[in-house]
């Protein structure tokens, strides 16, 4: 395991230019690439890396604003023995808009009146007609709040390698004057809610929760996220489940349809890690869960 950082910078806030910082940084293109979109430059660098002390140092003397987030990395062999594996996609590339202000419909019977944590979705996933060029060319991907979509080769796949514990949903582009179009995407589902995590979690923000304690749940950028659970609690796992907690912010005042809802955690076993790697998926993170006695 490493430890990888991540240091983005604002290009548009660089005098002269991002050059001037990356250049004295000793930072070439093996660690530093282009955020058209954004206008950005990030930068990637292990941990103990020398570079990073002085490309942060070189930044603070300026006066440079960054963004920096901190991720464990893993090799193979330790993914492929984990128990459980959260599941995130990490690209700024390839996230599309969807959920209910689309056209997505839920069940709110039994979430939280407050935070909309426990939201059961009942129909097929609809997504951003205007945003599907973040889908081209990709076999999985994800809508900004972690739903995961699959094409329907890797659906097949999964399907077939007699996974548990996992369910599939139509994916549908919503267009104004069309109406909903069909994708050639399947939405991945759980159907296992794991227990609570254990209180050895670190890297885990609560420092607004809702008052029902499932929903409110953030992760540090500055700190790696590493999700603990009791051995006990691994006892009834399937090959795909989700977290207990909702993740992200919430924004839900009764009308399901101009919501933002938060979100649980995939996490699956290594077996669909692999399905994923054989089938040359890229994007994703994949975090280890740690296994702990209380």
């Amino acid at each position: 395991m490493w430890t990888e950082v991540e240091v983005m910078i604002d290009n548009r806030r660089v005098p002269n230019g991002p050059q001037t910082i990356l250049g004295p940084a000793g930072c070439g293109p093996d660690v530093a690439a282009l955020d058209e979109v954004a206008d950005a430059t990030i930068i990637t660098l292990d941990e103990k890396d020398e570079r990073l002390p002085r490309l942060l140092n070189l930044l603070k003397e300026r006066g440079i604003r960054w963004f920096e987030k901190r991720r464990d990395r893993f090799t193979d062999e330790e993914l492929q023995a984990a128990r459980l594996l959260v599941m995130e996609y990490g690209s700024l590339e390839g996230k599309i808009f969807g959920g209910p202000r689309v056209g997505t419909k839920y069940d709110m019977s039994e979430a939280c009146s407050r935070c909309g944590a426990g939201a059961r979705q009942t129909s097929a996933l609809v997504v951003e007609a205007d945003e599907l060029r973040h889908l081209e060319g990709r076999r999985a991907a994800a809508t900004c709040y972690e739903d995961m979509l699959v094409d329907e080769r890797l659906a097949g796949a999964l399907a077939e390698s007699g996974a548990t514990g996992l369910e599939f949903r139509g994916v549908f582009a919503a267009f104004e004057k069309r109406g909903h179009f069909q994708l050639p995407y399947r939405q991945l589902c759980a159907t296992h809610v794991m227990p609570r995590m254990s209180p050895r979690s670190t890297g885990i923000d609560l420092s607004q929760p809702c008052p029902c304690g499932r929903s409110c749940f953030m992760t540090y950028n500055r700190t790696p996220a590493r999700l603990a659970y009791r051995a006990a609690d691994l006892a009834d796992i399937r090959d795909v489940n989700v977290t207990w907690e909702w993740y992200g912010y919430s924004k839900y005042n009764g009308d399901v349809y101009d919501s933002v809802l938060p979100y649980p955690l995939f996490l699956v076993t290594p077996k669909v890690w692999r399905i994923y790697r054989d089938a040359g998926v890229t994007g994703f993170d994949w975090l280890p869960i740690r296994v702990v006695d209380a």
